[in-house]
């Protein structure tokens, strides 16, 4: 299957390919690490994509609580929520390499919600005080990039996709909810426009998809939800690293280096991410101690999200202490 153009315009040396959010391109729910490639890249690409919103694009701004059963009725072999486009198979990319995926441009749609999941599905922090669930709606502005919430507070946007994976190592479908070394649902909110994440790769062609496009989101999720939205613009470059093994992703941004852990409880998260953390650190020229030291007295350890069942943390340092000491080594 090739639901996208496979070459839609040549800019300089790259191809540039388009794949639009369709019944063909996109699934709800699964993750299907042997689904067929909607399109086919090469290292280099770039790709010109969109996403649905939950349920299949389905909810809209009359939407309300007692939609929800019905909504999911309709979508009887979903696993989660999610949208999901793609996927997207790299040539050749195969297990133990690495998948660049550079986030080039994002464009939120104008609609966007947040919902309290109602019991005994909720998962939020506070789910025993809000048991019943709720669903908030938001006009996003995009000239602006602001919403309103209440009529109270200005809220500046900043959008990013919640979930960005390649195909798991495990097979047979899985739920779109719970993230892990493959990415997927990370919710991490470092992959706005100009980050740069880096995926381990499990099966030949990587199998990229995207969805779960946020307009805004506070670190933790806390409520289960963030602004969440549809992606009418998405803009990727893929590239390879060859035989570049990664056991976590990890993700670079103008300002830091962000390494990321999942478990089953916080604790676990959190060691995987500084563990990755060190391991960044001393392929910089520190050694292992001092990248330790370096962790604990620079890095900040952030809850990436709590209610996706495998909960997430990401440690964040300053990129510029991060090099110094490759920088003063050839100086």
């Amino acid at each position: 299957m090739n639901t996208g153009d496979q070459v839609a315009a040549q800019s300089g040396s790259r191809r540039v390919h388009r794949l639009p959010a369709s019944e063909e391109s996109v699934s709800v729910g699964v993750i299907d690490p042997d689904a067929p490639a909607a399109l086919h890249v090469e290292s280099g690409d770039e790709v010109v994509l969109s996403t649905w919103g939950h349920w299949g694009d389905r909810v809209t701004p009359e939407t309300t609580m007692a939609d929800f059963p019905g909504l999911r009725a309709s979508f009887p072999d979903a696993l989660g929520p999610h949208s999901i486009t793609g996927p997207i198979d790299v040539v050749d990319a195969r297990p133990g390499d690495t998948l660049v995926v550079d986030v080039l441009e994002l464009t939120p749609g104008d609609h966007g919600f947040n919902l309290v999941v109602a019991q005994p599905r909720g998962r939020g922090v506070l789910q025993e005080r809000f048991p019943e669930g709720a669903i908030r709606h938001f006009s996003l502005d995009r000239e602006s990039m602001t919403t309103t919430l209440a009529g109270k507070v200005t809220i500046p946007l900043r959008p990013f996709l919640g979930i960005m994976g390649v195909a798991p190592l495990e097979g047979g479908p899985r739920s779109t909810v719970e993230p892990g070394a493959f990415g997927g649902n990370m919710d991490l909110s470092e992959l706005v426009v100009g980050a740069r994440l880096r995926l381990p790769v499990f099966r030949e062609g990587a199998g990229f998809y995207c969805g779960d496009a946020h307009a805004v989101q506070g670190d933790g999720e806390v409520n289960q939800t963030a602004i969440e939205t549809r992606m009418d613009h998405v803009r990727l470059r893929f590239s390879l690293e060859k035989g570049a093994t990664l056991r976590t992703p990890r993700v670079e941004t103008a300002e830091h280096l962000v390494t990321t852990g999942f478990g089953a409880v916080l604790e676990k998260a959190a060691h995987d991410a500084i563990d990755d953390l060190v391991d960044w650190l001393a392929d910089h020229g520190f050694a292992q101690d001092e990248a330790y030291t370096l962790c604990s007295i620079a890095a900040d350890v952030r809850v990436t999200q709590m209610v996706n069942g495998v909960v997430g943390v990401h440690a964040v340092i300053d990129n510029r202490l991060a090099t110094r000491s490759v920088e003063d080594s050839m100086s």
